[in-house]
């Protein structure tokens, strides 16, 4: 029974770097948002993307894999269907041990990636709300004042436009 724990435990540590990988970028968000990196933010944004997709490939992989184990222990399913605690609370004592300490870090990872995202999304929202706020206050002034064009002071003898005569005789 146990010469699929390793594998599985393989799958669980690889998902786990990368949610970790994941964590470390939206900490590198937070800082790109409070100093208004525009570009460094589009470049952390496009690395997440990346490894988002890595990590979404191991769950699925992870998940059939315990599908198959299911269908090799023939171990019965719950109600909702396969999850991730029915399994590991059908497995035999053993087996549950050397794969807890591993669904623990994953879920605890997954966790703080979850409120980091959350995090950076009222970080912009706050910094989007202000500069909002900041645009419709500068636009209601521009509407309230009506600017002059300063004259330059003008020096004597120039800046006056007269009719100038011209003595044209035939």
């Amino acid at each position: 029974m146990t010469d699929w724990v390793e594998p599985l435990r393989e799958l669980f540590i690889k998902e786990i770097d990368a949610y970790q990988k994941l964590l470390g970028l939206e900490l590198q968000k937070k800082e790109a948002i409070k100093e208004a990196d525009g570009k460094l933010l589009q470049s952390l944004v496009k690395e997440s993307y990346h490894i988002m997709v890595e990590a979404s490939e191991l769950e699925r992989v992870r998940m059939k894999t315990i599908e198959e184990i299911y269908r090799l222990q023939d171990f019965e399913k719950g109600e909702q269907g396969i999850t991730l605690s029915n399994f590991l609370n059908q497995m035999d004592r053993e087996s549950n041990f050397q794969l807890k300490g591993s669904t623990h870090q994953l879920k605890s990872i997954v966790q703080s990636l979850k409120e980091a995202i959350l995090t950076n999304e009222k970080l912009l929202n706050n910094r989007k709300d202000f500069l909002n706020h900041t645009l419709e206050t500068m636009k209601e002034n521009s509407k309230e004042r009506v600017y002059e064009k300063p004259n330059p002071k003008k020096k004597k003898g120039q800046g006056s436009q007269g009719s100038l005569m011209l003595n044209a005789t035939a």
